[in-house]
């Protein structure tokens, strides 16, 4: 192997190696986005865990399972609230609104709840230490990642219907396609048929003009033998006058029915020799 063809094969292996390495990068990078949206809430859950258990005498066994509860219903009004608004944007005219309104109501007292139970112990440490308001940060990421999460599974809708309906209309191009081939090759196959029919037609017609104009050839070929029967010496110019032909076609005539044997010149005219 010569240097060019293992620098080919180098350049080959290299591409491959750099199309793996971007594939299992964009594995990697959906992964760490979809899981860094549902991580973002770990810390808003601790808060609010600690908030209800001290508010309310929970243990916190419970106090973790409330706040849990509260951050999935966080989920569900907010992706309530995003589809009501994808439903409202690309409705067609006859189809009823969603209550957009109700959704995004129930996401804004969502978050509010988040905040006031995280104050209600972050606030009088701010008050006392101001490096406490930093934990009001972590609802606030929650309020990103919630939406994040919320607009990322409804932009998979979208693409997902999109991949739908192109998938659909391309099936439905792909059927007009053979339609209109199958139609074709019915017309061709029918334009064939009826031209074949037409060219035996066609055939038949020519056979049938042959057989009529060899019928009317013998006819007259035997009007001629006739003639020269009753008139051996007569001439062409006779012939042709009796047979109501050019003495052209009296010629071609003797001529045709010498080479048959059915008619002799001899010294006194013509001779029949089938009688």
């Amino acid at each position: 192997m010569n240097i060019k063809d293992w620098t080919t094969k180098i350049a080959t292996n290299v591409i491959h190696v750099d199309r793996l390495a971007g594939a299992l990068e964009s594995v990697a990078l959906a992964i760490t986005t979809r899981a860094a949206s549902w991580i973002a809430t770990i810390p808003t859950v601790i808060l609010t865990s600690r908030s209800t258990q001290q508010i309310f005498g929970l243990t916190p066994t419970q106090a973790l399972i409330s706040s849990i509860a509260l951050e999935m219903v966080g989920q569900a009004v907010v992706n309530t609230w995003m589809k009501a608004r994808d439903w409202n944007t690309t409705r067609r005219a006859n189809d009823p609104p969603a209550n957009e309104a109700i959704g995004l109501l129930m996401s804004v007292i969502y978050f509010a709840t988040d905040f006031i139970l995280i104050g209600v112990l972050i606030v009088p440490q701010a008050l006392a230490n101001p490096v406490y308001w930093a934990a009001l940060l972590f609802p606030l990421a929650q309020v990103v990642s919630t939406v994040m999460t919320a607009e990322r599974a409804a932009q998979f809708r979208r693409e997902t219907t999109t991949e739908m309906l192109t998938a659909e209309r391309k099936a439905k191009r792909q059927a007009t396609r053979q339609a209109k081939r199958q139609a074709t090759f019915a017309q061709t196959s029918s334009e064939m048929s009826n031209l074949v029919s037409n060219i035996g037609n066609l055939t038949d017609s020519l056979t049938l003009a042959r057989q009529s104009r060899q019928r009317k050839l013998d006819t007259r070929l035997d009007s001629l033998l006739t003639f020269y029967l009753d008139n051996p010496d007569a001439g062409p110019t006779e012939a042709s006058a009796a047979l109501d032909v050019s003495r052209q076609t009296i010629y071609s005539y003797q001529s045709s029915l010498e080479q048959a044997g059915r008619l002799r010149k001899n010294g006194n005219g013509w001779e029949v020799m089938d009688q």
